[in-house]
Parts: C-alpha cells; structure tokens; sequence
C-alpha cells in the first residue's frame, strides 16, 4: 500500500468521524457552526488589526487601573503609566494571538451549537454528515499547516517502527506541549491573584458544564 492510499484513509476515516458528529449535531447546529467558523477566521485575518488594538488599550487601561493613576490628581503621570506600560500583543506575537482568538470563537461556537434548546438539530441527518464532512475539510485545512510540523517532529520516529510507540510520543509531547504553553502563559501575565484563579476555574467549570446540560434535558 502506498503512502499516499494511507494518507486517503487516515483523511476518510477523520472526515467520517466529523460526519458521524455532524449526524448526532444536527444540520442546523453545523451549518451555523461551518458559518461562525469561516466568518471568524476571515475577519481576523482581514480585520485582526482592530482586535489586536483593543486588545493593547485594554492591557494599558489594566496597568492604569492597577497603578491607582487613573484617579489621580495629576493627569501626566496617569499618561506617563500608559505610555509606558508595554503592548500585550507584539508584532512577534500578533499570529498567535489572533489564532488563539478565533480557536476561542470556535470552541465556543462548537459548546453553543451543541445545545438542543438553542438550536434545532434539523429533519435531515444525511445532510448534517455532509456539514459534518465540511466542517472536517474547513477545520483541517485551517489546522493542518499548525499540526503538521509538530506532528511531524514528535511522532515521525516511531511511526516508522509500527507499534504503539507513537501513541506514547504523541500523549508525551502534546502534554510536554500543554504545559509549556501553559508556562509561557503564566510567565508572561505575571503572578494571578486568587480572585483571578477563581474567574479561571469558574469559566472552566461553565464551559465543561453547558454541553452537560443539552445532555441532561434530553434525557428528560
């Protein structure tokens, strides 16, 4: 079997697995989901400038808010923190937040779009495999060029072997891959307050909640 018959498969069996979700979604949940998806990515693409201002003048407004200027007498020093207070997205960085955005957007969308009490799921489950099948092709051609070089740096070695010893380096290096990024995160918003942890683990705890209760009430 050549490499490429095995490429077709492994892309068969994937965009299957996204049809088969689809079914379970619903059409109208993919189609939106499909919508919000290519919206997303195009106006950050385009339009990703703006974001990224507010994002920078949000991260000023924060440090005046901290360095207790912002209700001072003196209107220069309050000027002075903002001038000096450094962007939170650079040049540098700009394509990775912007990423960062629109997988927020799509994570949420994905949890929105998953509720039944929102969104109807649709009469025809052929054609939410099909919305399934295309949001498989949009969400690998936008990831792939990502995964690609990481996929191909942590796991090329044992896959020639043709055990489960790629199974372990991928577990391996996408936990190693969590949490540097996880550090790098940390290391650069500095020391998190406990109110701060508390904000974190309650939008953690809503997310991994709301598609629980989709599931709940249909079970009532």
């Amino acid at each position: 079997m050549t490499f490429e018959t095995q490429v077709l498969i492994a892309f068969i069996l994937l965009l299957g697995l996204f049809g088969w979700v689809g079914m379970r979604r619903g059409s109208y949940s993919e189609l939106i989901f499909l919508g919000v998806t290519l919206v997303s990515w195009v106006l950050l693409q385009e339009r990703g400038t703006v974001v990224v201002r507010i994002t920078n003048l949000g991260g000023k407004f924060l440090a005046l808010l901290q360095s207790g200027k912002l209700t001072g007498e003196d209107p220069a020093e309050a000027i002075q923190v903002v001038q000096a207070a450094p962007d939170v997205v650079t040049d540098a960085s700009r394509e990775g937040f912007l990423f960062l955005v629109w997988a927020l957007v799509v994570i949420i969308a994905f949890i929105v779009t998953s509720d039944a009490r929102l969104i109807k799921k649709g009469k025809s489950k052929q054609l939410g495999f099909v919305l399934g099948v295309v949001n498989g092709i949009v969400l690998i051609a936008l990831l792939l060029p990502r995964l690609s070089a990481w996929l191909t740096t942590t796991t090329a070695a044992q896959a020639t072997s043709g055990s489960l010893n790629v199974i372990v380096a991928f577990v391996t290096g996408l936990w190693n891959l969590f949490y540097q990024t996880l550090q790098n995160i940390l290391q650069r918003i500095g020391p998190i307050s406990p109110s701060g942890w508390l904000l974190i683990i309650t939008l953690l705890l809503v997310l991994i909640a709301w598609p629980m209760r989709g599931a709940a009430s249909k079970k009532k």
